[in-house]
């Protein structure tokens, strides 16, 4: 009988017995890591890619918020407040701001509102006004074959977004 550096006697074995494993991973293991990142590729790839229907949404919420901001402004200073659409270089913002919001590429903007609000070709706007009345009015943002449509109604200055945009 041998005695181990530890003290204990052993018969020729080592003095605990461990079962040692080959390093690696089995084919069980190897086969639930790779289905696993299948489904959270299947359920991460069309949130994370951008699709021209979430484009176009969130520009049109952007549009809206810039809207209601303008009807806000009107409200709080009591006095007439200009948002303004410019169709050509495709860029909207609260007349007399220097913070113009710019429209991703390849989206189409369309204006429509009073003949009196419209400055040019290309240019044209919505007032609103102390009592949160406007002038009305219609923009248009189109993108990849969708459209989404923000209605401000005259009377109460309400701004609703309808449309295709999926």
């Amino acid at each position: 009988m041998r005695t181990s550096p530890t003290g204990i006697e052993s018969r020729g074995r080592p003095a605990f017995s461990a079962r040692i494993r080959p390093a690696g991973f089995t084919l069980i293991e190897v086969l639930i890591v790779v289905t696993l990142i299948v489904a959270l590729t299947a359920v991460l790839a069309p949130i994370m890619l951008p699709s021209s229907g979430r484009v176009l949404r969130g520009t049109a919420s952007e549009l809206t918020t810039t809207l209601r901001e303008t009807r806000r402004h009107a409200r709080a200073d009591n006095q007439r407040r200009r948002f303004l659409v410019d169709t050509e270089s495709r860029r909207y913002g609260i007349e007399n701001s220097p913070a113009w919001k710019q429209l991703p590429r390849d989206m189409t903007v369309e204006l429509t509102t009073a003949e009196a609000l419209v400055s040019d070709d290309s240019r044209g706007g919505i007032d609103f006004f102390p009592d949160g009345s406007s002038t009305g009015g219609r923009v248009v943002l189109g993108l990849g074959g969708q459209a989404l449509q923000i209605d401000i109604e005259w009377l109460t200055g309400r701004i609703e977004i309808s449309g295709t945009g999926q």
